[in-house]
């Protein structure tokens, strides 16, 4: 699966004006000189066609009783103009339409001219069956609204199904928290170059798995994985550290790996069922691993 944007277009389109649209063009419109595009950012393109991307700036602070050491803070954020942006970018979007039995993929091509749109295009596709929204390249299922004897009827199971749904938008914005540049990038990199900032991606971990344990409340998690998040958060940085770099840190990294793995597979999964398949894709398997369902 490859990294993509996301995109809001308030620039006039045939229709879908108000979904959110993914791309992995944006890399190739004369961005990547700027060292972004297909980063899991968030853009904008304007009524006026004018397109925009949304910048943040953090910084590390650093406290003595908190509970890493320190925590990352938001200074502000904003939203900039991609002046130089030149091309062809297809956004697309797996909102269902109307009541079809399967949801198909919408499409349209944008063009752009010094960051400005100057004609947009449907792009025409053949119907097919409901994909995750984050991986337009996996393979099609026959469908993802099983029928009554394909289901996973049991309570617990629909449970967690409903409360995955109601918690899409949520796990989404974590997501992209998770993912954007001072969340993910960065804090990956500190491992290799030996900073202290890593410890930062506990408390990363840790809003994670509140946020899986929130969607069902007093179940214990898979007891390897909470292995795997105590062994990775609580800790607190010392000189000491240095001269065992790899195993004072290494499993942060892993419990935030391990985190941020369930935490895709909610966000992929979350909206696709109205009934848990009886079929299971991977991602779905795993989460049902996760909370003892399996």
């Amino acid at each position: 699966m490859g990294m993509f944007d996301t995109v809001v277009c308030r620039y006039p389109l045939p229709h879908h004006q108000d979904a959110e649209f993914q791309t992995k063009d944006l890399a190739a419109v004369a961005l990547c000189e700027h060292g972004f595009g297909g980063f899991m950012d968030d853009y904008e393109v304007t009524k006026d066609g004018r397109l925009r991307r949304h910048l943040h700036e953090r910084e590390w602070t650093e406290d003595p009783d908190a509970p890493f050491g320190g925590w990352l803070r938001s200074v502000r954020d904003w939203w900039e103009d991609v002046p130089d942006a030149h091309g062809d970018v297809v956004i697309y979007t797996s909102r269902d339409a109307g009541n079809q039995a399967s949801a198909a993929w919408t499409k349209f091509r944008l063009r752009f001219t010094n960051g400005r749109v100057q004609d947009v295009h449907e792009v025409p596709t053949a119907d097919e069956p409901a994909r995750p929204l984050d991986d337009p390249d996996a393979e099609p299922k026959p469908s993802d609204r099983p029928a009554q004897d394909e289901c996973d009827l049991r309570p617990e199971v629909q449970d967690l199904l409903a409360s995955l749904n109601a918690s899409a938008a949520a796990l989404r914005q974590l997501r992209r928290e998770c993912n954007d540049h001072w969340g993910y990038e960065d804090p990956v990199y500190r491992f290799y170059h030996q900073s202290f900032k890593v410890y930062g991606l506990q408390d990363t971990t840790t809003r994670i798995v509140t946020a899986l344990e929130g969607l069902r409340p007093g179940h214990p998690l898979h007891p390897w994985f909470a292995q795997i998040v105590r062994a990775g958060t609580g800790r607190a940085f010392t000189r000491d550290d240095n001269a065992r770099w790899s195993d004072a840190t290494r499993p942060i990294v892993e419990a935030f790996f391990h985190a941020r793995y369930f935490l895709e597979m909610a966000v992929r999964y979350a909206g696709r069922f109205e009934m848990a398949p009886r079929l299971l894709p991977s991602g779905w398997a795993a989460l049902l691993e996760l909370y003892g369902l399996r």
